[in-house]
């Protein structure tokens, strides 16, 4: 986006957001969960042409386009793990994690699973967020309850009987 100003830039991202909607076109994630660029579809930065622009988080724009580590602060380490290869092993922890405490407490706020278990695996509480939402989806096994304005996660009530 070289040929842009900040103000422009701004203006701009607004208008996408507007138009698509502020998550990236491609993996959906949100600002809360990822940097978010304005990315050219046909990646020429001079085209600024509304119809040629999108919403992209860093990582979606740098596999659309490729660049030296240098240019977007991407590590040289071939041996750094990538995102899906730490989820592969944090989810799972992090699954036995709620177990524990919810076997242990019963109800658990849902706030303290989500900032504790993130500084015992070591992630950030937007991974370990994203981790239990699927845990009280309509597919898993807990819930989320509201007491006292306050958020808990338990079992489901019909949990036993499946």
């Amino acid at each position: 986006m070289s040929k842009m100003n900040g103000p422009t830039r701004k203006k701009i991202y607004r208008e996408l957001a507007l138009r698509d909607g502020n998550f990236c076109q491609f993996c959906r994630r949100n600002p809360e969960e990822m940097q978010l660029v304005i990315d050219h579809i046909d990646n020429d930065n001079s085209n600024n042409d509304r119809k040629n622009l999108r919403i992209l988080c860093r990582r979606c724009n740098y596999v659309k386009n490729p660049r030296r580590p240098v240019d977007e602060c991407v590590s040289e380490n071939l041996d750094e793990k990538t995102e899906l290869q730490i989820n592969r092993t944090k989810e799972p922890e992090f699954k036995k994690y709620v177990a524990h405490e919810i076997n242990e407490r019963g109800s658990v706020p849902e706030n303290e699973l989500v900032y504790s278990g993130a500084e015992y695996l070591g992630v950030s509480p937007v991974t370990t967020l994203r981790y239990l939402k699927k845990l009280y989806s309509s597919f898993g096994i807990y819930q989320k309850t509201k007491q006292n304005s306050k958020y808990f996660i338990e079992y489901k009530d019909d949990f036993y009987h499946i």
